[in-house]
């Protein structure tokens, strides 16, 4: 018996040394991959996708103009547009009524099937056209689970980089238009589009200035600050998805925009782009700049005020540069 219970405990022994040797082998193999994946993903973050943006343009084909408000000051159109390449967009496109001299385009970077509810929130703009680009995503965006959230990841990354050689597209159908001021051409990007305007603006030198309105640098931190995640996944899901949307960084891209003018929008009391990142693409960016902090959360599209704070400090940024005069203002509808 003596003998039995110790033979037993032998194997015993031996199965454990051999789990704990397999055991430290997985840990190893699983340090070396991680390590491996890692230093791709730092090495991939680090690259500039500014060639490829450039390369991704495309002739403009057709722009199919749709009216679908006629109103005695202003008309409104939907626009779908069409490049050589296939590359498409839809843009919405708000019109001064009156004719004389040709008029300055703000460009605004207004989100999945949200440009036309952008331009609605704009009441009065004066001469200015307003061009709200729509990003070029058809699939699903509601009501998504985890998986279905993942199952999109690779069309809706390849939609946020074609938003950039759309643009492009776009400014080709302004620059044809007989009724645009091409040295008057203002590229606005908020919260989301604040993350893309960077890169669009450093593909396409015809944007004459920029504003960055509630946005941030470091897109790491931007998705860690934003992700309803636990703690201890929120990190790694972070970086992750810095990765996957890293060609368009915008501290790559900022201090591209130089000599041109940028003004930088930005709230105090901003979660979703906290004050250390949202300094971090303000510092980076060249002159000439302007930097203005509101007391004020992230952007809030059913707040009159906010809008209205907003327009107001946008006006004095384009007062300030010349491309309004003092007694015009955006005014919002009642």
């Amino acid at each position: 018996m003596g003998q039995l219970g110790k033979g037993t405990g032998m194997r015993r022994g031996s199965r454990l040394r051999h789990f704990v040797r397999r055991f430290v082998k997985t840990l190893v193999v699983l340090a070396i991959v991680s390590a491996a994946v890692y230093g791709l993903g730092e090495w991939y973050k680090t690259h500039d996708y500014l060639p490829h943006f450039l390369e991704r343009k495309t002739d403009l084909i057709t722009a199919e103009e749709r009216l679908i408000v006629d109103d005695p000051e202003f008309r409104i159109y939907d626009i779908s547009f069409e490049g050589a390449n296939g590359l498409s967009v839809i843009a919405h496109l708000k019109v001064p009524a009156e004719g004389g001299p040709r008029h300055p385009v703000m460009i605004i970077l207004g989100g999945t099937a949200a440009g036309r509810e952008v331009i609605g929130y704009l009441g009065d703009t004066h001469s200015w056209m307003i061009l709200a680009l729509d990003y070029p995503y058809r699939g699903p965006t509601e009501d998504l689970s985890h998986w279905d959230f993942v199952s999109i990841v690779p069309d809706a990354r390849r939609a946020l980089l074609d938003t950039v050689p759309a643009a492009m597209m776009v400014l080709d159908y302004l620059h044809g238009r007989g009724d645009v001021d091409t040295d008057r051409i203002v590229l606005a990007g908020g919260s989301f589009g604040a993350l893309i305007a960077p890169a669009v603006a450093a593909a396409e030198e015809r944007v004459t200035a920029v504003a960055i309105l509630f946005g941030a640098g470091d897109l790491e931190k931007v998705i860690k600050a934003n992700l309803p995640l636990s703690k201890i996944i929120r990190p790694p899901a972070a970086w992750f998805g810095s990765v996957i949307v890293s060609p368009l960084e915008p501290l790559k891209y900022i201090g591209r925009i130089s000599p041109r003018p940028v003004f930088f929008l930005s709230g105090t009391e901003d979660e979703s782009m906290p004050t250390a990142i949202s300094r971090a693409l303000h510092d980076a960016a060249g002159e000439p700049k302007k930097v203005t902090w509101l007391e004020l959360g992230h952007i809030r599209l059913d707040a009159k005020e906010f809008h209205q704070q907003v327009l107001e400090a946008c006006r004095e940024w384009l007062v300030e540069i010349g491309y309004m005069t003092p007694d015009e203002a955006f005014i919002l509808p009642d």
